[in-house]
């Protein structure tokens, strides 16, 4: 038992204790990421506050008179030491000219020749990096670009800054000299060191350079490590080709010994302990306690199954022999009390057969009670059921009629009688507004080809084709004039006098809305149709126009053309061979001008002998490569001719106006004058009255 209780508080405390540790660990990556984003923000800092200082250097004037000027190389002394000084990266400064000759420096060492090797990759980046910045960055690696006190690793990075005469763009600048500084890794490490505490360091990699190692202290490499990659360019809006290094962060997993490993072996020694001190408890009691017990332990099992002889077993403590009379005495008392219960038992066994008998027959009547009401109630239930049902078609069919209205004839029908019938299949096709295509829900369409459904061939509005077990109900859907414009085909078992009745109601008001659907369809057409020439109408050009117009206002760049025409000659034809003659023209000039426009160009007739044709993509060009057309089709040679031989000349005046050349609102206005103008242009030409 001991062990049973210190067990679980000694898993809680690890568990504890690894929560702990694990709370420290999630401490230690926040710190790590604080501290890569310091050093990280520090670095480009740094660098970026050079590149300015730089820059600002390179435009100063006495820089471009010192090269020319030897007398004034004193002044440039002052001015590299004051960058070097407050440039903390910076260790060393060399103004040369356009030869490589030094002219000036700041703890650099005089007569330098390590430059000559970068003279050919400094003007190649010249000559190749024109599109940004006017600083370039090299590595050095063992060259002594300075005296070895500032620089022992003889390793670090050279800033190259060309100075010209002039500094205005677009002109063909050739440099007088070069700005070089010298960034040592010492002068890097010295910048970032003071953020870095006991435990973390610093590593910035590089394929063409060694490894800078930046730490506070001594690094021991056996010590568990958390670390963070973070990928660096040495980059701003004045380096011409910047330079990238792979820097990772390493920090100390813990600030000392791991405490949850401590911890757990000190829970794990006292836990073995007191598990071994439970043991020896537990023999004790065994042999001073449980011994005993197990003797009494065995006299009340004897005694439980009718043995009441003693055990020869002795007993250790008084306690005890206490324990032993108190059982001897106890079954004494329960023999007694067994006997009477046997007396009793045997005449609640009597009373117990006479009360199943009496359930018995309670139970029969109840279940042929509960079979009666069964019967009663489903009879009503199927009642109620098929009140309900009439019910809800008929309220279906009242909603239908409005559905039907305002919703696709094909999607709304389909949709009533699959709620009205779900485990039916259905089958629609109408003659007028499908293309005769069925439309199908819960049925095969190759069932209804095998099928053969004609409604043609039958002569009743309702025949049924067997299908298997089921059968293919068939219901015609006639107009006013008894013609078919539809069929409706249910996939069903038989059909009820009840379910007829629905559906051909459901069926009647198919027709009239179908009916009603054809004729206001044909009364829209005729509405924007030209009776005469079978074109688009004047409604129908307003109409389109002010669509064109909005269109146009919320997408500007969506133009859209207009051409304006007017027949020559039309009241001249009319008043030579009559009015027959002028409606052959009008006709022949409507023909002409359809087929010389594009699909996506429509054509309408405004009134008279004016028509008008509109561009749905019309810009200038557009409209200029139909105006040619028209061209090509005015200098053919057409006639509009009568039956009895007679015929005139086609020509119309054609002006044309677009979007993008003119206001949406003045469109129309500005066709309308060229077409006018063109039209006095033909008269003027021919000598022709109007």
């Amino acid at each position: 038992m001991l062990t049973i209780a210190v067990l679980p508080a000694t898993i809680v405390g690890g568990l504890l204790l690894k929560q702990q540790s694990d709370v420290e660990a999630n401490y230690r990556i926040d710190m790590l990421a604080r501290l890569s984003n310091t050093i990280e923000q520090e670095f480009d800092y740094r660098f970026s506050l050079l590149s300015t200082s730089l820059d600002v250097l390179s435009r100063d004037r006495l820089f471009v008179q010192a090269i020319d000027n030897f007398f004034l190389a004193g002044h440039v002394n002052a001015s590299l030491g004051s960058l070097v000084k407050n440039t903390p990266l910076v260790q060393a400064a060399y103004l040369i000219d356009d030869q490589w000759s030094e002219i000036e420096s700041y703890n650099g060492i005089h007569g330098l020749s390590s430059f000559t090797k970068l003279k050919d990759v400094l003007l190649h980046r010249i000559s190749k990096n024109k599109a940004k910045g006017r600083q370039w960055v090299f590595y050095y690696n063992s060259e002594s670009l300075m005296p070895l006190k500032y620089n022992p690793s003889r390793r670090g990075i050279i800033i190259g800054v060309p100075i010209f005469q002039s500094m205005t763009n677009g002109l063909k600048r050739v440099p007088l000299g070069y700005l070089i500084v010298v960034v040592p890794i010492e002068n890097i490490i010295k910048v970032l060191q003071p953020y870095l505490k006991n435990g973390e360091r610093v590593v910035f990699q590089n394929n063409k350079m060694n490894n800078i190692v930046i730490s506070n202290s001594k690094v021991d490499l056996h010590v568990p490590t958390i670390n963070k990659v973070i990928k660096i360019k040495l980059d701003n809006k004045y380096i011409s080709k910047p330079i990238e290094y792979t820097m990772k962060v390493y920090m100390d997993k813990y600030l000392g010994v791991n405490p949850y490993i401590k911890s757990l072996k000190y829970i794990t020694f006292f836990g073995v302990m007191i598990v071994l001190l439970a043991f020896f408890s537990a023999g004790l009691t065994y042999r001073w306690i449980a011994r005993p017990l197990g003797g009494l332990m065995e006299t009340v099992r004897a005694y439980s199954r009718g043995e009441y002889q003693r055990s020869g077993r002795e007993l250790r403590f008084a306690e005890f022999f206490m324990v032993d009379r108190l059982i001897r005495n106890m079954a004494k008392t329960i023999q007694a009390q067994v006997a009477d219960l046997a007396v009793t038992n045997s005449e609640l066994n009597t009373a117990y057969l006479e009360k199943e008998k009496a359930n018995l027959q309670l139970v029969n009547f109840n279940d042929e009670l509960e079979r009666k009401v069964a019967e009663k109630t489903l009879a009503l239930s199927n009642s109620l059921f098929r009140e309900e049902h009439r019910r809800s078609m008929l309220q279906s069919l009242l909603s239908f009629s409005h559905d039907l209205q305002t919703g696709d004839i094909i999607e709304t029908v389909m949709t009533q009688v699959v709620a009205l019938y779900p485990t039916a299949g259905w089958a629609m096709k109408t003659y007028a507004d499908n293309k005769n295509q069925w439309a199908c829900e819960n049925i095969d369409k190759a069932r209804l080809e095998e099928n053969e459904i004609r409604p043609e061939e039958h002569y009743s509005d309702y025949y049924c084709l067997p299908d298997g077990d089921e059968y293919l109900h068939c219901f015609k859907v006639k107009n006013s004039q008894n013609e078919i414009v539809g069929i409706i085909v249910m996939q069903y078992a038989k059909l009820k006098r009840d379910d007829f009745e629905v559906i051909s109601l459901f069926i009647r008001q198919l027709s009239a809305e179908l009916e009603g659907r054809l004729l206001n369809s044909e009364l829209a057409r005729i509405a924007i149709t030209d009776s005469l020439t079978g074109i688009a109408n004047r409604k129908a050009f307003d109409h389109d126009l002010e669509e064109h117009i909005q269109l146009f206002n919320r997408y500007p760049k969506r133009h859209f053309g207009l051409f304006m025409l007017d027949v020559n000659g039309l009241k001249r034809a009319n008043d030579n061979y009559g009015h027959h003659m002028g409606d052959a023209l009008l006709i022949k000039t409507s023909q002409l001008l359809v087929e010389t426009c594009r699909i996506t160009d429509k054509v309408y007739r405004l009134g008279g002998d004016e028509f008008a044709i509109i561009l749905e993509a019309g810009d200038r060009d557009s409209c200029s490569v139909l105006w040619h057309r028209l061209e090509k089709v005015r200098e053919k040679i057409n006639y509009a001719c009568l039956p009895n031989g007679e015929h005139v000349e086609v020509h119309f005046a054609v002006g044309y106006s677009s979007t993008d050349q003119n206001p949406a609102d003045q469109v129309c206005l500005v066709a309308d004058k060229a077409m006018y103008k063109d039209k006095r242009r033909f008269y003027e030409k021919t000598g022709l009255e109007r």
